[in-house]
């Protein structure tokens, strides 16, 4: 059976001008990447979680805030509670706040390693479960208990063309220059 896997991801990076020690370090970063051969992982620096659960004053892990010293928590850490084949647009999630909006249209959330859209916004249920609608559809099968990461989810990528590996030099300035990055499906 064939999946659609849909949509890519892809980034486009405009650089300015840099002096030329970072632009060795930026060409020598582009070199080991050897064009489009070798992946690197990257994420959205403008939605680095979920809109709803990163803002505000944040509970510790046994509800209570600074005021009284106790406890402390990294933030949510949901898990999947029903497996999802490849494709899939639908996750099922345990591990959030109860009764709570947990994600707004268009937040990013990361599973077995790609990054996925919500479709539409979610308020977790009395038990801190939801599903929710994602888009590109799953690139792999998901199982009962994998992790789905809120922040900074990333996307394994490769330059589009072996020409986004070149950056242009004067003298001293590197001078501005542009790459493109494409998903890297399996």
């Amino acid at each position: 059976k064939a999946a659609s896997l849909g949509q890519l991801w892809i980034a486009r990076l405009k650089f300015p001008p840099r002096v030329l020690s970072a632009v060795h370090d930026m060409q020598g970063f582009l070199n080991a990447l050897e064009g489009p051969v070798n992946p690197v992982r990257m994420f959205d620096h403008l939605r680095l979680s979920p809109v709803p659960l990163s803002g505000g004053v944040s509970a510790f892990s046994d509800g209570t805030y600074f005021s009284d010293g106790t406890g402390w928590t990294d933030g949510y850490s949901p898990l999947l509670i029903a497996a999802a084949a490849q494709g899939s647009n639908v996750l099922v999630m345990e591990g959030l706040p109860a009764s709570t909006e947990c994600f707004r249209r268009g937040d990013l959330i990361g599973v077995g390693g790609y990054l996925h859209e919500l479709k539409f916004g979610v308020t977790a249920n009395a038990s801190g479960e939801a599903a929710v609608t994602v888009q590109p559809g799953l690139r792999a099968g998901a199982a009962i208990g994998d992790p789905v990461t809120l922040y900074r989810p990333t996307v394994p990528m490769r330059l589009a063309t072996d020409v986004d590996a070149a950056i242009s030099r004067s003298y001293s300035w590197g001078s501005p220059f542009e790459m493109a990055f494409v998903e890297d499906i399996p």
